[in-house]
């Protein structure tokens, strides 16, 4: 690369008509030679924007292909490990979050200091040498941890990761000095999970391949088993201030009534990642008035039938449940009612649901097992 000293010396000897087109040329050589060497800078993994097959990037599993390509083959690769070692779909999730945050889904030769990989795991604090890292399904186990895996402790090594935020769950893993930053790729693994036909909402063993036991009250209570398959996250209590708002947003749900921003703000969200959905949010509720629907800071989301003799309806019920408590931190939920339980963000778990001295909780609508209601500060 020629700095202002090297181009000078090399047209001294020319007339100024001469050094000037010779400037421009060199300097046009210049801001190409920057385009080329751009891939193979190495600290910021803003990088992995490159396109795949450039230098850079290692193993791509689809030659030729697109960007997004590439990206749901390596998905594919990551929930395949994630498949073999019987861990539920949110393993998955966590780990297409982080890779999608480290190196964009891609397997890049390059990083921060000695970082590689999807994961740009660092040989150095021993992930593994780099040649191991850069392959796909040892870096998926490496991230995933337990027994067989190298020193740093995996997703299956962090106590309690389940009941934690998917960002808080990657950061455990990652230890990043940017601990906030995986949450912002949720929607996008979503996507590429979805065309890729990865089911993250399978059930499994969040500690499978762990050294030694479950942490005490874990891996049974956190993904509870029930006969439909499915469970419900335990979530975990969310701190934080939410300033009371006033019902000044026209409801979503196209009931006529009237709902806070933050409300509508969440209708918005759901949609946007759930899909569609049968909701309503406000409700004159004349039978009870301390109700959160007529104050604009509740919506009932319909599951098609009761869940206790509908698996379809219990798997997306829990689906949507799930959902809400991993993003309350976020949205500013306040408490969930599902399948005869209610869980706060205050205490973080689920407890049973006694109807609240109003409904009968045997009953499908009462004990909502045909709904699930959500209220927001």
């Amino acid at each position: 690369m020629f700095d202002e000293r090297d181009l000078g010396r090399a047209v001294t000897f020319a007339s100024r008509g001469i050094f000037l087109k010779a400037t421009g040329v060199l300097a046009l050589v210049g801001v190409v030679s920057l385009l080329m060497l751009a891939p193979f800078g190495g600290a910021s993994t803003s990088q992995a924007a490159c396109s795949p097959l450039a230098p850079g990037q290692a193993g791509d599993p689809n030659p030729g292909g697109s960007l997004r390509q590439t990206q749901i083959a390596f998905a594919k690769i990551i929930d395949e490990v994630a498949v073999q070692r019987g861990l539920p779909g949110q393993a998955t999730l966590v780990a297409l979050m982080t890779a999608l945050q480290e190196s964009q889904l891609q397997n890049l030769t390059y990083g921060s200091a000695d970082s590689v990989g999807l994961f740009q795991q660092r040989p150095s604090t021993g992930w593994g040498d780099r040649d191991q890292i850069l392959k796909p399904r040892y870096a998926a186990n490496a991230f995933f941890g337990g027994a067989a895996a190298p020193s740093p402790p995996g997703l299956v090594d962090i106590d309690g990761w389940p009941s934690m935020s998917y960002n808080d769950a990657a950061q455990a893993v990652q230890a990043s000095g940017h601990p906030d930053l995986y949450a912002q790729h949720e929607q996008e693994a979503r996507d590429i999970a979805a065309t890729a036909g990865i089911d993250l909402n399978r059930s499994g063993n969040p500690y499978a391949g762990r050294a030694g036991d479950a942490p005490p009250n874990e891996g049974n209570e956190n993904l509870a088993e029930d006969e439909c398959g499915q469970g419900l996250v335990a979530g975990k209590p969310v701190n934080g201030v939410w300033p009371e708002e006033d019902a000044t947003v026209t409801d979503p749900t196209g009931t006529g009534g009237m709902v806070t921003p933050r409300t509508a703000a969440w209708v918005a969200q759901a949609q946007k990642t759930l899909g569609t959905l049968s909701m309503t949010c406000w409700d004159a509720h004349a039978w009870n008035p301390t109700s959160d629907h007529p104050k604009g800071r509740a919506c009932d989301v319909m599951v098609g039938a009761d869940a206790r003799r509908s698996p379809t309806a219990k798997a997306r019920g829990d689906q949507i449940a799930n959902w809400t408590i991993q993003t309350a931190g976020q949205t500013g939920v306040h408490y969930v009612i599902w399948y005869g339980k209610i869980w706060s963000a205050r205490r973080g778990t689920w407890i049973p649901y006694n109807g609240g001295g109003v409904y009968n909780p045997t009953d499908a609508t009462g004990g909502h097992y045909d709904h699930v209601h959500v209220s927001l500060w």
